[in-house]
């Protein structure tokens, strides 16, 4: 059995090839997005069950003209994982690469919990809402 952060990687990998069934598929059904506290900012706010965080995912992504996210270093300890990344964005003729922190929280093998943290005043300037 792959441990948590071997999953997340081929999660990653498959969000990263939009394949967003295999990369949600170890979600349990009452997962928690937690998404930055940044009013109107797309991805904002908490969002309990799968169904309810797969909408606020591709209203996220949905929102840029362009969305790339890289996973660059993981960070594991118990049933908690530390992914540091990046998002490759764009809005119009404004392009930027964002930090990205994701604190994924794990019930056995199924992520139940991400909490992302990103640079919200930059992205909000660029989505026109600051």
């Amino acid at each position: 059995m792959a441990g948590n952060t071997d999953t997340l990687r081929e999660g990653y990998e498959a969000f990263g090839q939009g394949d967003i069934e295999t990369a949600t598929s170890n979600w349990t059904d009452d997962f928690t997005w937690q998404g930055p506290e940044a009013e109107g900012l797309p991805g904002g706010g908490e969002h309990k069950g799968k169904e309810e965080a797969l909408k606020v995912l591709q209203e996220a992504v949905g929102s840029w003209d362009q969305f790339e996210l890289s996973a660059d270093e993981y960070f594991e300890d118990g049933d908690t994982v530390v992914v540091l990344g990046h998002q490759n964005v764009k809005k119009g003729d404004q392009s930027a690469e964002l930090p990205v922190v994701h604190i994924w929280r794990f019930e056995g093998d199924k992520a139940c919990r991400l909490q992302l943290l990103t640079d919200t005043l930059q992205g909000a300037r660029m989505q026109g809402i600051a």
